[in-house]
C-alpha cells in the first residue's frame, strides 16, 4: 500500500515537473517595451515576422535584417527591383498606414496574422500628434501590436538604430549601423564648421515642367531638403510645402537666385535634368555655364529622399564632396559602395555606379573640379553582383526547449522510485 502511494505521488510529481518547463516557457515569450510616443507593449522575447506601416519603415527594415519582413507597404518598381532580395519583392503588400496614400486594411493585417503570426508593425518617421491614439486604435482593433520609433532628423537617425536594436532584438546589426551613421554625421558636423560662413549656394530642383519649376524650401520644416540645408546656403524660400515636391517657382525666380550649384531630382529618362540642360533660358544661369548641374542617383531610392530615410546619408557624402572637395577629400565611390553594402545588402560594382551617377559627376567644365577624388570611373567587373542570399521564411514562434531544472526533478524522482521499489 506504501508503495502504490508512492508510485502515485512520484507520478504526480513528474507530470508537475513535465508541465512546469512549458508554464516558464509562456511566461517568458513576452518582454515589455515603450515606444517613442510612450506606449508600453507586451512583445515576444524573440521577433521574426514584422510588418512595416509604410515606406520608411520597410527601408529600415531592410536595411536591419530583410528576412524580418513579412508583408511590404507598397511594391517595388521594375527600377528598384535589381537591388532587392527577390523573397522580399514578392512578399504580399499590407499598404501605408499614415499619409495622403494610406491603403491598410485591418481586416487584411488580421487574416494575414492567422496564417503567419506577426510578431510586430512598425511604424517610423515623424510622430503625428494623434500616433498614440492612433496606434492604440488599430493594435487593439486587429489585436496586433503596433510599435512608433522616431527617426526624422538626420542627425536623430544614429540613436534610432539602437532603439530599434531593442526593439527588435537585433543589437548587434544596429549598433553597427549606429556607429556608422554617428561616425558620419560627426564628420560632416566637423567639415562644415570648417565651411563655416564660406557655403556655396544652392538650389534643389524636383521637378521642371516649362516655366513652372519645383524646388524644396529651406527652414526647419523642410523635412525633404535638410542636406541641402546643411550643407549649402539653400536660396529656395523657407517651405510652405513640407511635402518632397516643395513649392512652385517660375524659371524667371530661379534666374534671379542664380546658385552656384543645381540639384535635381531624378526622372525617368532624365527629363528634369534634360530639360535643364537644353533649355535656352535655363542657360543664363552660371552653375548650367559652368556644369555645376547634377542629378541625383536613383536606385534603389533616390539619393535625396523620396521617401526621406536612411539613403539620405548617400547624398551628404556625395554633395558634400561635389561642393567641398577639399574639406571631404575622399573617394564617393567607394564611400558608396560602403553604403550599399551596408544599408541596402548589395555589393555595387563599378558598372553599375558609373549608371548611377552619369549625371552626378564633375566634369572637365566645372569651376569647381579642383581634386577629381569623387569622380568615378568604370571598372571591368568579373562576377554578376546579385542581393544577398535568401534564406527560407522564418516561424512564427521560436522552439521551446525544457528547462534543466525540470531535468534534475525528472532525474531524482526517478533516481528515488528505482531505489524504494528496491
Amino acid at each position: 500500500m506504501v508503495i502504490r502511494s508512492f508510485e502515485i505521488l512520484s507520478l504526480f510529481l513528474l507530470t508537475m515537473a513535465l508541465l512546469c518547463p512549458i508554464a516558464a516557457a509562456d511566461s517568458e515569450e513576452l518582454r515589455s517595451f515603450t515606444d517613442d510616443c510612450g506606449r508600453t507593449l507586451m512583445l515576444p522575447v524573440t521577433i521574426n515576422n514584422v510588418s512595416p506601416s509604410g515606406p520608411l519603415a520597410q527601408i529600415v527594415l531592410y536595411s536591419i535584417d530583410p528576412d524580418l519582413l513579412v508583408s511590404i507597404a507598397s511594391s517595388y518598381s521594375d527600377e528598384q527591383l535589381k537591388y532587392i532580395d527577390p523573397r522580399v519583392a514578392g512578399l504580399p503588400v499590407t499598404g501605408q498606414f499614415y499619409g495622403a496614400k494610406s491603403t491598410m486594411n485591418p481586416e487584411e493585417i488580421m487574416e494575414m496574422d492567422k496564417k503567419i503570426g506577426i510578431s510586430l508593425v512598425l511604424d517610423t518617421g515623424e510622430a503625428k500628434a494623434t500616433v498614440k491614439e492612433d496606434l492604440d486604435a488599430i493594435s487593439e482593433q486587429t489585436g496586433i501590436n503596433f510599435a512608433f520609433v522616431t527617426q526624422n532628423k538626420l542627425h536623430q537617425i544614429a540613436d534610432s538604430y539602437l532603439v530599434f536594436g531593442d526593439l527588435l532584438g537585433r543589437k548587434e546589426e544596429c549598433a553597427k549601423l549606429s556607429k556608422y551613421v554617428s561616425d558620419l554625421m560627426n564628420e560632416f558636423d566637423a567639415g562644415m564648421a570648417k565651411v563655416g560662413d564660406n557655403k556655396k549656394s544652392i538650389i534643389y530642383v524636383t521637378a521642371v515642367k516649362g516655366n513652372s519649376v519645383s524646388l524644396v524650401g529651406s527652414g526647419e520644416k523642410s523635412y525633404h531638403g535638410e542636406v541641402v540645408n546643411m550643407l549649402g546656403n539653400n536660396l529656395a524660400k523657407p517651405a510652405v510645402s513640407s511635402g518632397g515636391n516643395g513649392d512652385e517657382y517660375t524659371t524667371e525666380d530661379i534666374l534671379g537666385m542664380n546658385p552656384d550649384i543645381i540639384i535635381v531630382a531624378y526622372a525617368p529618362n532624365h527629363a528634369y535634368y534634360n530639360e535643364i540642360m537644353n533649355s535656352a533660358e535655363w542657360q543664363y544661369l552660371d552653375a548650367v555655364k559652368s556644369g555645376n548641374v547634377y542629378e541625383a542617383p536613383y536606385g534603389p531610392y533616390s539619393w535625396m529622399g523620396g521617401p526621406p530615410s536612411v539613403q539620405r546619408l548617400l547624398s551628404l557624402i556625395w554633395i558634400g564632396n561635389l561642393m567641398y572637395p577639399d574639406v571631404f577629400d575622399y573617394d564617393v565611390k567607394e564611400r558608396a559602395k560602403e553604403f550599399y553594402e551596408l544599408f541596402f545588402h548589395y555589393k555595387l560594382s563599378d558598372e553599375e555606379l558609373k549608371e548611377l551617377m552619369i549625371h552626378a559627376q564633375r566634369n572637365a567644365g566645372s569651376q569647381t573640379a579642383g581634386a577629381q577624388t569623387g569622380a568615378v570611373t568604370a571598372a571591368p567587373t568579373s562576377s554578376a553582383n546579385t542581393p544577398a542570399n535568401t534564406p527560407a521564411a522564418p516561424s512564427g514562434s521560436p522552439a521551446k526547449s525544457p528547462a534543466p531544472l525540470a531535468a534534475l526533478i525528472v532525474s531524482l524522482i526517478a533516481a528515488a522510485y528505482v531505489a524504494k521499489r528496491r
